[in-house]
């Protein structure tokens, strides 16, 4: 225990010894700590002295209650800002309450009907590759799901402009930025070192190729506008609020490229181990291929109904409650700041736990079995607002987790209308937690067309 802090501390030599695991995947060293130290504790983290919670109280007052004076970390605001550049996840203040003012437009659930056509499109033109590859045998649900919500991310994002094989370039350039920021983020005193090896320009090399794609959609979209209903239409289109000032191509370009990655990787996420869940749960399966035909029959389905769908909504929702796609979030203290004894000096990094909130056994009885009832509203009283939390919390929760869980259910209510299927390996998947928590290898299922 912090003489300092009262919050229980990790001794910076426990610490290095975890490096290697660190950088493999951190969700389990702090799984260790929590089960250990209970669900806040502080350790170095690279080299700043950080707070790890997974007590909802405390999330709520980080995120919501106090969160004027806790700001998105380092992490965001230098790593990140590196190769993204300044907008809506890593701005504050003034400049960040104008573009989320501006961008939340496109997330309306109005904003969210009119794009269902375009998503049904995407996901028919999906299901019609999908069903050729179910042919040929067993396939990996995260590598089908990453091919789905980057037609359904870019299509929203884009309209029908952008090429897929440019979205694809998109995504192994991002993932491959992410592990880079991983290792300065853990490792920063070997800056120095990837400088001279030449690893930060290789890297920046990637972003700029990135970069030059979207500036190049920009040029031709400007030249049309008008003449689309994506979300870089409404953008290029709309003014700031009470004013007649439009967002720069330098903005624009920046914004879109957040949302490209935010979007993909949490809907992939979380899609991904959504259907690893069910196929250890077949059970499942069957109650919400009964609850849709209930809802939907042979007809197409619509946003409206969407949402009638209970136990499908409550599997999606307990499946990111134990593999939720934000493992975690990080602030800063701009103020010395205290929670009920807790002292949280001025510079502090402070990491909303959500994986450790979404297993925390005060909130959630045997929280790592699956139990989709646990969001059943006429069985249960309602849980704490901060006891799950898979897309963020407060004022800066996601602005697109409604796109999102829209996209899963989408995808899951198509394949599981036509298929059953079940894991190849009966041996678990392990976690690899990156900006996102996603499986640590392919996820190979065998899917069984339904007799009709």
């Amino acid at each position: 225990m912090s003489s300092k802090t009262g919050i229980p501390k990790i001794s910076i030599a426990e610490t290095l010894l975890d490096t290697r695991e660190m950088l493999k995947s951190p969700v389990v060293v702090f799984e260790k700590y929590r089960k250990k130290l209970g669900p806040t504790f502080q350790l170095r983290f690279g080299i700043r002295n950080t707070v790890v919670t997974a007590d909802p109280e405390l999330l709520k007052h980080v995120l919501k209650d106090n969160n004027d004076n806790y700001h998105k970390s380092h992490i965001q605001t230098e790593r990140f800002v590196e190769f993204q550049g300044i907008g809506l996840t890593n701005s504050h203040g003034d400049y960040w309450l104008r573009q989320r003012k501006l961008l939340s437009m496109g997330f309306t659930r109005g904003r969210l009907s009119e794009m269902l056509p375009l998503q049904l499109q995407v996901l028919n033109d999906f299901m019609h590759d999908f069903d050729l590859a179910v042919e040929k045998g067993p396939l990996d649900i995260h590598d089908q799901m990453v091919r789905f919500t980057l037609r359904s991310v870019g299509k929203s994002l884009f309209g029908s402009q952008m090429k897929e094989e440019e979205l694809e370039k998109f995504a192994a350039a991002i993932a491959d930025i992410q592990r880079y920021i991983v290792k300065k983020v853990v490792q920063p005193y070997l800056m120095p070192w990837y400088f001279l090896t030449g690893q930060d320009k290789k890297y920046h090399k990637i972003r700029k190729e990135g970069d030059q794609i979207i500036i190049d959609y920009l040029e031709e979209r400007r030249k049309k506008l008008g003449e689309g209903s994506d979300i870089l239409e409404l953008i290029l289109s709309t003014p700031f609020k009470g004013t007649d000032e439009y967002m720069t191509d330098e903005k624009v370009k920046v914004e879109i490229l957040q949302l490209l990655v935010a979007g993909n990787e949490t809907s992939t996420t979380a899609a991904t181990w959504a259907f690893y869940i069910m196929s250890k749960h077949p059970e499942c399966i069957t109650k919400i291929r009964t609850e849709i035909e209930a809802n939907f029959g042979d007809e197409e389905v619509n946003y409206s109904r969407l949402h009638s769908l209970n136990y499908t909504i409550a599997v999606l929702d307990e499946a990111m409650r134990i593999y939720p796609p934000f493992w975690m979030i990080d602030r800063e203290a701009q103020a010395d700041d205290e929670f009920k004894g807790f002292k949280i000096p001025k510079g502090t990094t402070v990491i909303p736990y959500i994986y450790g909130a979404h297993h925390n056994k005060e909130y959630w009885p045997d929280p790592d079995k699956f139990d989709p009832s646990r969001f059943d509203l006429s069985l249960n009283e309602k849980q704490h607002p901060f006891a799950h939390i898979p897309f963020g919390g407060g004022p800066r929760v996601c602005i697109g987790q409604n796109m999102a869980k829209m996209q899963i259910l989408l995808v899951m209510s198509a394949i599981i209308r036509k298929y059953d299927f079940e894991l190849v390996s009966k041996k678990d998947i392990g976690l690899h937690a990156m900006m996102l928590l996603k499986p640590d290898g392919p996820v190979n299922m065998k899917f069984t067309r339904v007799k009709e």
